[in-house]
């Protein structure tokens, strides 16, 4: 992979045929891939994606809580509690990235964006801090220079951290942060305005915020498609709209109620995404309900059909989860991802629900013209053994076309897992904004020789730094194309120009701008 020739608009980094057939299906590919030794003795809580080296390949941070007892840590080979971890991939795997700082806290968030604009991807990570060792670690950014991470900037000493959202507030080119904060710790998220050099001031207050949020999850895309960042906040599940000025100000939204069975039964993560291909960014919600373990009850994860404007609202959202047949889950789902698994133009729902030894994956069935529908890709029954998967990230860390589904252990006796889907597949198409602002940038694709044209749309994604629950997502939009053979594609990114690239290959990972 070349780093040092400009790239034109649509410039093909690297690509590869697709050889697999069949339906979708998913084989454990954990050990292989150097994952299963690589987080021994930790309980983890966070993982973020993205290329912190240039070298083509995604790399992992895993965020792990550090601060129970030795002993608890001391399965499968390990001693005690690990540091959080970054791992390097490679086309052969994964390998521990010995020069990263080491260390121990309570890392329950994390994403990689670049924060101070010189082309690489700082680190932050959220941090749910207690007065004890190894749990009193500050949420932090960690500034990358060619690879190499230092601690830079302490964001806050006290907050129980949880998501991390990354947006650019003003549309200054300079990424903002907004670090949610639990209900147990004080529940006060907060907007950290991005002055320059890796310093951050809270903006909540001048942004119209109110200082009562508390949320596990948080979604800053524009919802509203006015090209301002909006923000959903998951938990009390409360919709902000904002504006050119970076303001925000609160949308009632009763649709997005939830019924609970008990005291610690909260909505988690949440995941914006085009389901059903009118372009408008529909939502999905996670649950963190105690009561599936408490009461055995069986709680769905919920998707939100994105309405538009109407009713004397800025934005409407039709909840359709019952009647695009969701099912009922058995555990905990905290973490949700859209993504199309098999690249047959539908995207899909990844969730951390455990069903058997597998999770719970839903696949977008829905016709052309017709209704939601989603149906999982296995029966669901109950796990084989208690499992906790809290966060999750989808990813391709081989370069072979097909996506792997990596699935964050809480308990420190089993591993994490990565999961391939090594089923058939359609035609794809990754598209990095490049050079510029990538978060925040909206990539459409087109039938081919048909750019612009809404009615030969294909799909539409906005480009961000972070997914449901605790999770850092790569900067990139992905593409199921089914049966097409290539697409065009536009990318509007933040007070820039579109950049058109037409008749690009199907099957290939493309920079819209800048170098590959």
């Amino acid at each position: 992979m070349s780093s040092s020739s400009p790239a034109p608009a649509g410039a093909v980094c690297w690509s590869t045929p697709i050889a697999a057939t069949g339906p979708a299906d998913f084989t454990d590919v954990t050990a292989g891939l150097g994952i299963e030794a690589a987080l021994t003795g930790m309980m983890v809580h966070a993982v973020a994606t993205g290329d912190v080296n240039g070298d083509g390949f995604t790399d992992l941070f895993v965020g792990s809580f550090a601060d129970r007892p030795p002993s608890e840590y001391a399965v499968r080979g390990a001693s005690g509690p690990a540091p959080d971890r970054l791992l390097l991939g490679s086309a052969s795997g994964f390998a521990i990235d010995k020069t990263f700082p080491q260390m121990f806290g309570r890392t329950a968030g994390a994403a990689f964006a670049d924060l101070d604009t010189d082309g690489d991807l700082d680190l932050v990570l959220s941090r749910n801090p207690r007065p004890n060792p190894r749990a009193d670690a500050p949420s932090v950014v960690l500034r990358n220079d060619d690879g190499r991470f230092t601690q830079t900037t302490v964001l806050d000493t006290t907050r129980g951290g949880r998501s991390v959202g990354v947006l650019d507030v003003d549309a200054d080119g300079l990424l903002d942060l907004v670090l949610t904060e639990d209900r147990w710790s004080g529940g006060a998220s907060v907007l950290l305005h991005n002055e320059g050099e890796l310093t951050f001031t809270d903006q909540t207050a001048a942004a119209g915020l109110p200082s009562d949020i508390h949320a596990l999850g948080v979604s800053t895309v524009d919802l509203t498609g006015d090209g301002t960042p909006d923000l959903f906040f998951a938990g009390p599940n409360r919709l902000f709209i904002g504006t050119a000025d970076g303001r925000f100000t609160e949308e009632e939204a009763p649709e997005f109620a939830w019924q609970i069975y008990g005291e610690e039964d909260d909505v988690a993560g949440v995941a914006a995404g085009d389901l059903d291909g009118d372009g408008r960014l529909d939502l999905v919600l996670g649950q963190h309900f105690n009561s599936t373990l408490d009461f055995g009850k069986r709680v769905p994860i919920r998707v939100y059909r994105n309405l538009g404007p109407g009713e004397g609202r800025a934005i409407r959202f039709a909840d359709v989860t019952a009647a695009a047949g969701i099912p009922d889950l058995p555990t905990k789902a905290p973490h949700v991802q859209i993504a199309d698994l098999d690249a047959d133009g539908r995207p899909d729902i990844v969730t951390t629900a455990a069903s058997g030894d597998r999770p719970v994956t839903l696949m977008n069935t829905s016709a052309p013209g017709q209704a939601l529908r989603f149906a999982p890709l296995a029966p669901v029954v109950a796990p084989t053994e208690p499992t906790y998967w809290v966060t999750g990230a989808v990813v391709d860390a081989d370069h072979d076309g097909h996506l792997e589904i990596f699935l964050a252990e809480w308990y420190p006796e089993r591993p994490s897992r990565m999961l391939r889907q090594s089923g058939g597949s359609g035609h794809w198409l990754v598209v990095d904004p490049g050079a510029g602002q990538r978060v925040g940038s909206v990539v459409a694709a087109y039938e081919k020789g048909h750019a612009g044209e809404p009615e030969h749309l294909l799909g539409r994604q906005e480009v961000g730094a972070s997914t449901g629950f605790g999770a850092g997502a790569e900067a990139i939009a992905r593409f199921g194309l089914g049966a097409a053979t290539g697409a065009d594609v536009v990318v509007t990114q933040p007070g820039s120009g579109d950049i058109v690239s037409r008749d690009l290959p199907a099957d290939s990972f493309v920079r819209a701008a800048g170098v590959c």
